[in-house]
């Protein structure tokens, strides 16, 4: 039976957790000379991506973007950072700052597999929804 990605990353992730940063490295040589020997180097990708995965649930790390028209001011990106972690019950927020010209006002935070938008179309749509029923 082939090992999928997903199966390295849990094996991997069961054997870094809770041990010491000076043991990680020989861990991780270990696991690439198994990737090497099974001859599935090609999987490393989709084995990171679902590493990654593991890591920010068992540590309640969350990232998010932030989508905006210009620089976000350092209130606004505290308080969306502090509304995030009460709502994702994260101990870390990792905010990426994108700047989308296209958006008038507002901003479009994005996280995990929700979206929360604020932005100054979205309003507008909705108000105009709102007339129209």
């Amino acid at each position: 039976m082939k090992i999928v990605a997903k199966q390295y990353a849990q094996a991997l992730f069961s054997e870094i957790k809770d041990r010491a940063e000076k043991d990680i490295s020989s861990i991780i040589n270990n696991f690439v000379e198994i990737l090497k020997k099974d001859n599935c180097l090609s999987q490393m990708e989709k084995i990171i991506f679902y590493f990654n995965d593991l890591w920010k649930k068992e540590y309640f790390l969350v990232e998010a973007e932030i989508n905006i028209a210009r620089k976000i001011e350092p209130e606004l990106k505290k308080e969306i950072v502090q509304y995030l972690t009460k709502i994702s019950q994260a101990k870390k927020i990792n905010i990426i700052e994108k700047e989308n010209k296209k958006l008038v006002g507002g901003f479009v935070v994005k996280y995990n597999d929700k979206i929360i938008d604020a932005s100054v179309k979205n309003k507008i749509n909705k108000f105009k929804n709102s007339l129209i029923q």
